[in-house]
């Protein structure tokens, strides 16, 4: 027991005697410090686990909030391109599109690396909180031309369908015209009718 102590004691007066000789001399009241000493950094503030968590998520929640926004920029940039005629213009939008893709490229790689770090420091956390942050694919900007043309197509063929095939008008009493028609007597003869036969 006393040997443990002895031990303990003298490794804490070696750890305690180089860390005064690490330290540069004090410079004296009123001199510059010399060149080799450095300057005195204030000291760092230890953050507790719960406040470098809650940095993470913000950091990883603001990291999607720009990706999602970066993809809808660039939606809109291709909406625009398809409607503009303007070669001036669409080569501008393309020039902006390439830019607003090399963000979101880097952004999404940010993303990825905050929300790794968030799912591997702090396990804990995502069992009690039941948090789960998709992985973001970056598409190319052609697949998202082609999706969005395709939808593009797509809501036009359902509005030409929609005026179309739109519903029978109704008339004040809340019948269709074509029930009206089925009712009345004249367009069909009912069962209990006579049947004329003509020779």
């Amino acid at each position: 027991m006393y040997s443990l102590v002895l031990k303990i004691s003298l490794s804490f007066l070696t750890l305690s005697s180089v860390a005064v000789a690490n330290e540069a001399p004090a410079a004296e009241h009123g001199e510059a410090p010399k060149e080799g000493a450095k300057a005195e950094a204030p000291p760092k503030e230890i953050k507790s686990s719960e406040d470098s968590y809650a940095v993470v998520q913000a950091r990883v929640q603001a990291l999607e909030a720009k990706v999602r926004s970066a993809e809808t920029e660039i939606q809109k940039l291709i909406t625009e391109k398809q409607q503009t005629k303007d070669s001036a213009r669409v080569a501008e939008i393309i020039n902006q599109m390439k830019t607003l893709h090399k963000d979101l490229n880097t952004n999404v790689k940010e993303y990825d690396q905050q929300r790794a770090l968030l799912k591997y420091r702090y396990p804990e956390k995502g069992q009690t909180e039941k948090r789960e942050y998709e992985r973001i694919e970056v598409k190319s900007i052609e697949e998202m031309e082609t999706q969005l043309s395709l939808g593009n197509s797509v809501k036009k063929t359902l509005q030409k369908v929609r005026i179309q095939y739109e519903k029978p008008n109704k008339n004040e009493m809340g019948h269709t015209v074509a029930e009206e028609k089925k009712k009345s007597p004249e367009s069909a003869p009912s069962i209990v009718d006579p049947v004329i036969l003509k020779k």
